[in-house]
C-alpha cells in the first residue's frame, strides 16, 4: 500500500511538472511571438514614417518651385522691336521662315528678355510685274524663346508694299520727253516719251520687305502669357 501511494505521488508530481513546463513553454512562445510582432510593427511604422517624410520633402520642394515661378501676361498691342537676322522679301514664298532678336524686354521685370530669339513667317508675297503692279509681302512673328523654350505668339501682320512700276514708267516717260523736247521740239518730246516709257517697262518694280539687320516693330495681336522664375 505504501508503495502504491508513493507511485501515485510520483505520478502526480510528474504530471504537474509537465503541466508547469508546458505552461512556461507556451508563455515563452507567446512572448517570442509578441516580440516578433512588435519588431515587425516597429519596422512598418518606421517605413511609413520615412515615406511620409519623403512625401513632405517633395511637397515642400514643389511648393518652393511654384513660389519661385509665376505667370506674367503681356497685353495685346505691346510692341516687339526685332532685329532681323535675314531679309524678308516679296520674292519669298508664303510659309518662308525668318528669325530675329528681340531688342527690348517684354513684360514685368523682363518676363521676356532682350536678346531672346524670335521666329516669324511670310504669309503672303507678290512680285511686281514689269509694266505695272506693286510688290507686296506680309509677314508676322509666330514664336519667341522664353527660358529656353519656344512659345507661340500672334502678332499683327506687317504688310509692306513697294513703289509701283507704273510710277517708274511715268518718271521714265517724263525724263524721255524732256530730253526729246530739247533735241527736237514737240515731235521730239513725243518720241522721247515713248523711249522713256520703253526703258522703264523693261525694269522690274521695287521689291517689298525688310533688309537683314533692320529693326522692325511688331505688335502683339493677342495677349502673351509666360511662366517666369
Amino acid at each position: 500500500m505504501e508503495t502504491n501511494s508513493q507511485e501515485k505521488e510520483s505520478t502526480n508530481e510528474n504530471y504537474w511538472t509537465n503541466q508547469t513546463e508546458q505552461k512556461n513553454k507556451r508563455q515563452n512562445e507567446m512572448k517570442t511571438n509578441m516580440k516578433a510582432k512588435k519588431s515587425t510593427t516597429t519596422v512598418k511604422t518606421r517605413h511609413i514614417q520615412h515615406l511620409l517624410a519623403a512625401v513632405l520633402i517633395a511637397l515642400a520642394s514643389a511648393l518652393a518651385v511654384r513660389a519661385e515661378e509665376k505667370k506674367v501676361t503681356i497685353p495685346a498691342g505691346t510692341s516687339l522691336m526685332v532685329k532681323l537676322d535675314k531679309a524678308v522679301s516679296s520674292s519669298d514664298k508664303p510659309g518662308t521662315k525668318f528669325s530675329g532678336v528681340l531688342q527690348g524686354d517684354l513684360g514685368t521685370n523682363g518676363a521676356v528678355k532682350t536678346g531672346s530669339a524670335v521666329i516669324g513667317e511670310v504669309t503672303e508675297a507678290k512680285k511686281a510685274k514689269r509694266v505695272r503692279g506693286k510688290a507686296e509681302v506680309t509677314f508676322a512673328l509666330t514664336q519667341v524663346n522664353v527660358n529656353g523654350a519656344l512659345v507661340t505668339i500672334t502678332t499683327e501682320p506687317i504688310e509692306d508694299i513697294a513703289a509701283s512700276s507704273t510710277k517708274k514708267t511715268a518718271k521714265g516717260a517724263a525724263k524721255g520727253a524732256a530730253i526729246g523736247a530739247i533735241a527736237d521740239g514737240g515731235d521730239g518730246a513725243k518720241k522721247g516719251a515713248a523711249i522713256g516709257a520703253g526703258a522703264s517697262a523693261v525694269k522690274k518694280g521695287e521689291s517689298a520687305g525688310a533688309a537683314a539687320g533692320e529693326v522692325v516693330e511688331f505688335k502683339l495681336a493677342t495677349p502673351l502669357t509666360v511662366t517666369v522664375k
